[in-house]
């Protein structure tokens, strides 16, 4: 098995209860188990950082499974892709062609998947 991490800068919020509540609703969306934190992103006005880490279960399909699970979240992600390791990296920057998969996630302005 390989693990994940993903990093999540928000915009827009003004609390920390909003921040996990994101958070919260990440997790289920990903499966995976409510293990995130959520700190005050100092860098942009209402922001908030949001990290969290799961486990790919099908390591010889890590590289889809990766994928499958960051577009649940939001479309588009540019790729970073490592042949000799057979993993990858993507990166998300909001724009105005972003298609986020729930209107709560509209609100990630920028985004980190990586596996470890």
């Amino acid at each position: 098995m390989k693990n994940y991490r993903l990093t999540i800068i928000t915009e827009n919020q003004k609390s920390l209860d909003k921040a996990n509540k994101l958070g919260d609703l990440i997790c289920n969306t990903l499966n995976t188990r409510g293990r995130f934190e959520a700190i005050k992103y100092d860098k942009f006005v209402n922001s908030y950082k949001i990290e969290l880490s799961g486990q790919i279960s099908n390591s010889e399909n890590s590289i889809s499974e990766s994928i499958e699970l960051t577009d649940r979240i939001v479309n588009y992600w540019a790729v970073e892709f490592n042949r000799a390791e057979n993993e990858i990296a993507l990166l998300f920057n909001k724009t105005e062609f972003s298609n986020f998969r729930k209107q709560e996630f509209n609100v990630i302005v920028w985004a980190n998947f990586e596996m470890y």
